[in-house]
């Protein structure tokens, strides 16, 4: 087609100049030829085809990326619809879609993380039907994943995954040294590190940032729990300073300690993002490190001779217990959106189990079942790796744990408020005392305006 023709096509589609300028002016092109009408003529059919905009998650795992884009472009294929898939990843994912929804702009649908349906509920449709039509068949949902999407009796988004993962472990290095796999932080995790690193080689025995990111929110709520404290009380109340105050600072100073105190963390960790002790991980500079699928999924698909040293096991606990937070990533439909019955459509083709099975096969132990017959499918007994996942996925609990599930509490994780008051003792020099008060103080804000609320 010729370049003007495509130019003005364009230009049509995005609004720019009206029909009429564009038919006048294509004509001009083409010289009215029957070529010419011909090709406008195939335009036209392409200008009124049906598009609907996708937004997508884009995980580390590349290969569940593409089976799931090939997937969507077949059902597009099949119901002569235009699909416009656009991605993003940890570092910019809710930014874009706070800022896609404060425009008015919103995508017709989309794949959210555990924060979604909660924190973008006005601007989502209710899929209350579908989402339970979906569950039904698949033995239901897990508790922990049912508190993402239900809110109150409706649903805001279909459950799709959970993404699995654990404490990575080098156990080649544990067993030259004769220690044994770690159940808890202190004193275990701690014993193992000074054991078996050796700082003159640059290799250390954990690797686990306490910055803004995925990595160190998941972290810093598990380290909360597990020395039986939190963010919230049974009620939903803030009780990082207040109920859950001594229990709290108890686990600050140990994650603090593992930097300062005890030296078993690489120089610079706290500059550490998602995909930094990944790379530290597998260029053998790490012991031990807790990490998604993701990881494991590298190194084997790289088939990288740490794959077969590398155990997966739960995470390691504390005084209070083994405590994990998993949030089921799910589909999502905007009320903007002129196409609800297409992604309903959509959503139903992509979670049928046959594609979802060739899913999970692609994502190398990333695809958490959120449903419950997901979770006894023999996949998970093919790798030994995969139980160590899937049972940190079962003995899950939500955000706002011990407490019910809330708009606060997803907006406490949201803006990183735990990572920054880690930070605050690591990097800013506060007191944890101090820090603890801090982030408290920005708790209770978040509380005055969400509530309790779901």
């Amino acid at each position: 087609m010729d370049s003007r023709l495509k130019d003005l096509a364009e230009k049509l589609d995005a609004g720019l100049i009206a029909r009429r300028e564009f038919l006048r002016k294509a004509a001009v092109v083409t010289g009215g030829t029957a070529v010419g009408l011909k090709a406008l003529e195939g335009m036209a059919r392409a200008q009124s085809q049906t598009k609907l905009r996708v937004w997508l998650f884009k995980s580390f795992v590349t290969a569940g990326n593409d089976l799931l884009a090939k997937q969507i472009e077949t059902w597009a294929a099949e119901r002569k619809v235009q699909v416009e898939m656009d991605w993003a990843t940890f570092g910019d994912r809710e930014q874009k879609f706070v800022a896609a929804i404060e425009a008015g702009n919103p995508p017709d649908m989309a794949e959210m993380n555990y924060q979604g349906p909660s924190r973008y509920k006005p601007a989502l449709r209710d899929v209350t039907k579908l989402a339970k039509d979906v569950a039904a068949v698949r033995g239901g949902l897990f508790p922990y994943a049912e508190r993402v999407v239900n809110l109150n009796g409706q649903f805001f988004g279909v459950a799709r995954l959970a993404f699995g993962g654990g404490f990575f472990v080098r156990k080649d290095l544990l067993d030259a040294k004769g220690v044994k796999l770690p159940k808890v932080y202190d004193p275990d995790v701690v014993e193992m590190a000074k054991k078996t690193q050796d700082p003159s080689k640059d290799l250390w025995g954990f690797g686990q940032t306490l910055n803004r990111s995925d990595d160190g929110n998941g972290y810093m709520q598990n380290i909360l729990w597990n020395y039986g404290g939190g963010v919230w009380d049974k009620d939903g109340k803030p009780a990082l300073n207040t109920t859950f105050q001594k229990q709290n600072l108890e686990a600050i100073k140990f994650s603090v300690d593992t930097i300062q105190k005890h030296k078993i963390q690489p120089p610079g960790v706290m500059g550490w993002t998602d995909v930094h002790n990944n790379e530290a991980y597998m260029a053998g500079k790490l012991v031990s490190t807790n990490n998604g699928a993701s990881l494991y999924y590298a190194m084997v698909a790289k088939k990288h001779p740490l794959a077969e040293k590398t155990q997966v096991i739960l995470t390691p606990g504390g005084p209070a217990g083994s405590y994990l937070a998993a949030g089921a990533y799910n589909w999502g439909i905007f009320n903007k959106s002129k196409h609800a019955e297409l992604c309903e459509d959509l959503i139903r083709w992509v979670e049928d189990e046959k594609r979802f099975d060739e899913y999970t096969k692609a994502s190398i132990g990333q695809a958490g079942s959120v449903y419950k017959s997901r979770a006894d499918k023999p996949y998970w007994k093919t790798d030994p790796n995969f139980d160590g996942m899937l049972q940190n996925i079962l003995r899950s609990v939500w955000v706002g744990y011990p407490g019910p599930f809330s708009a606060a509490a997803v907006e406490v994780q949201a803006q990183y408020i735990l990572c920054d008051m880690a930070g605050r003792v690591v990097v800013g020099g506060l007191s944890a005392e101090a820090a603890l008060k801090e982030a408290h103080a920005r708790v209770e804000e978040i509380y005055k305006i969400r509530g309790g609320k779901v």
